[in-house]
């Protein structure tokens, strides 16, 4: 793993352990009060990892997300389900939870992350085309597409919830439209600062 959890001496904070986490100001970010940041840390790095070894011992990503929630100790209610606040970030409904695990597969596959980026550019030029008019370039349009949805897939360690989804093209639309020479160019022109990716999700 990337950063592996279980080497994190008991007591000591993960961050402190890999520094290199604290660069990511989203990462330091409350999920809420009633989700302890260091928790949710440990599950994101369990669940996305791409080396993670809750991916082998559980193919179906449902027992997946509750296993690594119970390894890492959230709190359950009476019937053994979980708390409110736990359950909304299993289901992608925290979006600061959801941002980290953006942030996270992005940084820890970044060839994925840019190949993904890729896709999707070449699947808007396509239907453009489409548009356009172009009916020859239909199945390629599908192709493109099905490349998409598998590459998502895979960069999200096969979580395909729609939140989490929607929160990575989300982020990919705003890294590209802070960060195309253009825009940059013009902030600059008039003076302002140009932002980068990390600022995005202060």
């Amino acid at each position: 793993m990337m950063f592996n959890p279980s080497r994190v001496p008991d007591g000591m904070s993960i961050f402190e352990f890999f520094p290199q986490l604290n660069k990511h100001k989203i990462f330091k970010k409350s999920a809420g009060k009633e989700l302890d940041n260091e928790m949710v840390m440990y599950y994101v790095l369990c669940m996305y990892d791409k080396h993670t070894p809750f991916r082998t011992k559980y193919r179906d990503i449902l027992k997946r997300k509750v296993a690594v929630a119970n390894e890492v100790g959230f709190e359950t209610a009476s019937g053994g389900r979980f708390v409110k606040p736990v359950e909304d970030m299993l289901k992608g409904r925290n979006k600061t939870v959801n941002l980290k695990i953006v942030e996270y597969v992005r940084i820890h596959r970044s060839f994925k992350y840019s190949y993904l980026v890729s896709v999707e550019n070449s699947y808007y030029q396509i239907m453009d085309d489409v548009m356009a008019g172009s009916s020859k370039r239909i199945s390629e349009l599908k192709n493109v597409q099905q490349e998409l949805e598998d590459t998502m897939l895979d960069l999200l360690n096969q979580d395909d919830n729609q939140f989490v989804k929607d929160m990575v093209l989300r982020y990919m639309e705003e890294d590209r439209i802070q960060l195309r020479p253009e825009d940059i160019a013009m902030k600059l022109s008039k003076g302002e600062q140009a932002i980068t990716a990390d600022e995005i999700w202060q």
